[in-house]
């Protein structure tokens, strides 16, 4: 629903009231994919929209720390600048922020193109990186459309066959498919009036999330709405951004319980595998029994016929003066002495009653354990929180595995540009990260940057396409980020020497950081972080 055209008209009027006449302080950024703008009041207002694809939104917050290091202004020209109405277009899903001076700071919700832009008299700017021709084209887009400060009810009248699916998402691409299947579950004489009696429901009925906390499903609706809210809890909200902040919230939540509560269940799973097999196993020593006597019988009957038994031989037929003197076969190891053979059936018939009488022991105690383990499965699979699947963590001695991936993890070592909107680089904090970079993160085909002849971080350039041609503009910009990145930052130009990562190497005995190049080329660049280089981490 958070996609839906109606859930961000019916948003524009819960929000309005917090953010008309507010003046904005500043804009910046600090992680991927999301801009906040900070306002002017006495009870802290942010305003956060990221542009994620997957999941879009603008959300209000009164709290938020910026980072010293870590943040970047954005769309400098909003300081000090009031927002004076907020609308939405009548025919897509795209919001404008309109503010005192005539621009307009637009959120806009197209699939991979979801951004955020800024319109001035002179400039169109985007927040996310995109080629020239599609913020142009954007542009054009944006400024031709019509915009509304009110609730959408379109017209249907006009319209023939309006009761026609197909023929209403055409006419009216802002039906999307989530709003006409709510439709087909309510009652009405029409299609027509279906619509009506939902986006009367979305216009004036409180939010609610409902969440499945056994199948990990969450979904934000409208109180009045036909819901199946079976294995759902519901939870109600006043207005769309604290039902839209629990949303987001919960859905973090869920996605880490589940990625915990799998990595928990694999280990019970395999700890009830390895359970189950050493209880078949104890079973079946309990069902043969214990050998002791038999063993110990043969071991006398050898003794007292051991002048009978020849070395090397596999077996020898005794008379068994324990049973009639029936004849009994019995098998000897041709490797051992007749005496050692001996040994060993007494030494096989001590440990058949250890073995027995230790099996009656532990089958009590892996029995006990499979039921525990079983206990705590159902404890996993019925927890609701995070909290709780931590606690079963901890009793169960488990370190979780982090929810990043390790490549995720050694990217955070390292600062994080991107050149031409395209080319992610990454450079070396200090001598260590320096050494994880060149050695552990490059690959061979990587381009491998550092200023010539004074201390300074490495500098690496990612390939994807080791087909594609790196632009000469790309390799200046760089070595320019690698000169920066150095003891020579000051300076008026550097030598820049660069190769592929797979002429870079450490010879035994280097020192951390220091690296020989087996071959290289040299560029002339001055240092600073060139045009067209965004900063994205560190």
């Amino acid at each position: 629903m958070i996609k839906s055209y109606f859930f961000l008209n019916r948003q524009i009027l819960d929000v309005k009231v917090s953010i008309l006449n507010k003046k904005i302080i500043e804009a910046f950024t600090q992680e991927k994919e999301k801009l906040v703008i900070e306002f002017e009041d006495e009870n802290n207002l942010y305003l956060e929209f990221c542009v994620n694809h997957s999941l879009p939104y603008y959300l209000i917050k009164d709290f938020y720390i910026r980072s010293k290091k870590n943040s970047l202004d954005f769309f400098e020209n909003l300081r000090n600048k009031k927002i004076i109405d907020l609308l939405i277009a009548n025919d897509d899903r795209v919001v404008a922020f309109l503010l005192e001076d005539n621009s307009v700071l637009y959120f806009a919700i197209r699939g991979k193109l979801t951004n955020v832009y800024y319109k001035t008299s002179s400039e169109f700017l985007s927040f996310k990186k995109i080629d020239e021709k599609d913020l142009t084209d954007v542009e054009t887009d944006l400024t031709n459309k019509s915009f509304i400060n009110e609730f959408n009810i379109p017209d249907l009248s006009s319209i023939e066959n309006i009761d026609d699916e197909n023929v209403l998402r055409k006419q009216f691409p802002i039906f999307g498919k989530e709003i006409i299947q709510i439709v087909k579950t309510i009652n009405q004489s029409s299609l027509t009036d279906g619509l009506i009696t939902v986006l009367e429901i979305i216009k004036s009925s409180n939010p609610i999330v409902l969440v499945n906390h056994k199948n990990y499903e969450i979904r934000l609706s409208f109180l009045d709405l036909p819901i199946s809210s079976e294995d759902y809890d519901i939870y109600q909200f006043e207005n769309i951004n604290d039902a839209l902040a629990f949303y987001l919230k919960e859905t973090h939540q869920l996605v880490s319980r589940k990625e915990k509560t799998e990595i928990i269940l694999k280990h019970i799973e395999k700890e009830l595998k390895r359970i189950s097999n050493k209880q078949n196993n104890l079973l079946t020593i309990i069902q043969l029994g214990n050998k002791e006597d038999e063993l110990k019988k043969i071991g006398n009957l050898l003794l007292i016929n051991l002048n009978k038994v020849q070395p090397g031989i596999q077996k020898i037929s005794l008379q068994d003066i324990y049973d009639n003197d029936r004849l009994i076969e019995i098998k000897l190891d041709p490797k051992l002495s007749p005496k050692e053979n001996v040994d060993k059936y007494f030494d096989k018939a001590k440990e058949s009653k250890i073995q027995y009488e230790k099996a009656k022991e532990l089958i009590e105690v892996i029995s006990k354990e499979k039921e525990k383990l079983t206990e705590i499965k159902a404890k996993v699979l019925n927890a609701k929180s995070i909290k709780e699947i931590e606690q079963i963590a901890k009793g169960l001695k488990l370190k979780m595995k982090s929810d990043k991936t390790l490549n995720e993890s050694i990217t955070e070592k390292f600062k994080h540009y991107l050149v031409d909107g395209k080319y992610n680089v990454y450079v070396g904090k200090d001598s260590k990260s320096n050494d994880l970079l060149t050695l552990k993160f490059a690959k061979q085909n990587d381009y491998w940057f550092h200023a010539r002849s004074v201390p300074g971080s490495h500098v690496v350039l990612k390939i994807d396409n080791a087909k594609e041609p790196i632009p000469k503009s790309v390799l200046k910009k760089v070595a320019s980020i690698a000169a920066y990145h150095s003891k020579a930052k000051t300076a008026g130009v550097v030598p820049v020497s660069y190769t592929f990562k797979k002429f870079v190497v450490k010879r035994k005995g280097m020192e951390p950081g220091k690296v020989a190049l087996l071959r290289e080329e040299t560029l002339l660049v001055s240092p600073e972080i060139p045009d067209g280089v965004e900063f994205l981490e560190s």
